[in-house]
């Protein structure tokens, strides 16, 4: 459960996981940034900065897209996707995280990453 005007700064889900929502009700808005490795090292280098409440990091990387999803999506976030996510209303939704190998070598860079930024 979220109460509208949460938000959830840009981040990459525990162990490069993959994730899986389920808006029951309610909706989200999601910022989304694709895992290339030159947006990796944007991302790494922004979360060691200490700067987060300042730079958005959709403004410094190669692409982000904003996706809303509304009572009854479904969505699938990738292995190592970088996203941030604003609940506009009081939402409920189901979801969970997953590894998979389909994504090995992404979910290890994930993993070398949280070595280094904790």
């Amino acid at each position: 459960m979220s109460v509208r005007g949460c938000y959830t700064d840009f981040h990459i889900d525990f162990g490069g996981t993959s994730v899986w929502y389920h808006i029951h009700r309610g909706g989200k808005i999601f910022w989304l940034i694709p895992p290339t490795p030159l947006n990796l090292e944007i991302y790494e280098s922004w979360v060691l900065s200490g700067k987060q409440g300042d730079i958005f990091l959709g403004d410094k990387v190669e692409k982000c897209q904003r996706i809303e999803l509304k009572q009854g999506y479904t969505f699938l976030i990738p292995s190592g996707w970088i996203h941030a996510v604003y609940t506009p209303e009081d939402t409920l939704v189901f979801g969970g995280n997953f590894l998979h190998s389909f994504n090995i070598p992404t979910q290890l860079r994930i993993h070398n990453i949280e070595d280094r930024t904790r």
